[in-house]
């Protein structure tokens, strides 16, 4: 179940359809949330790619580490916008998903899987 999970995130992010038998060098680690709907995906390139599955939509942050989920809030470490007076690697935020406390504003929509 949380392979394929990520594989659905995972495909979001690359705009392309992926099994779940060619996941490997695709990302560091992954979340997924209880119900499985949001996924945090930590790739190569070091950002927290955070993936609404059911909706298709995902942001990127830079300066932040997940320590997982509970329930549906995600647990992170690092540096959000707008809170630029704690230094990154003392801070611990939430991000709660079911209130759309994270930013999907300005987010990439899912693209057709090719």
């Amino acid at each position: 179940m949380l392979t394929e999970i990520v594989t659905r995130a995972l495909s979001q992010l690359t705009g392309r359809s992926l099994q779940s038998s060619n996941l490997k060098g695709h990302f560091r680690y992954a979340y997924a949330s209880d119900d499985g709907k949001y996924v945090a995906l930590v790739l190569h390139d070091r950002k927290t790619y955070v993936v609404d599955v059911a909706d298709g939509r995902f942001c990127a942050e830079g300066a932040v580490t997940p320590c997982g989920f509970k329930g549906h809030v995600l647990e992170v470490e690092g540096d959000l916008p707008g809170r630029l007076t704690h230094a990154p690697y003392v801070e611990h935020f939430e991000l709660d998903l079911d209130q759309d406390a994270l930013n999907w504003r300005h987010c990439p929509q899912q693209r057709e899987a090719a």
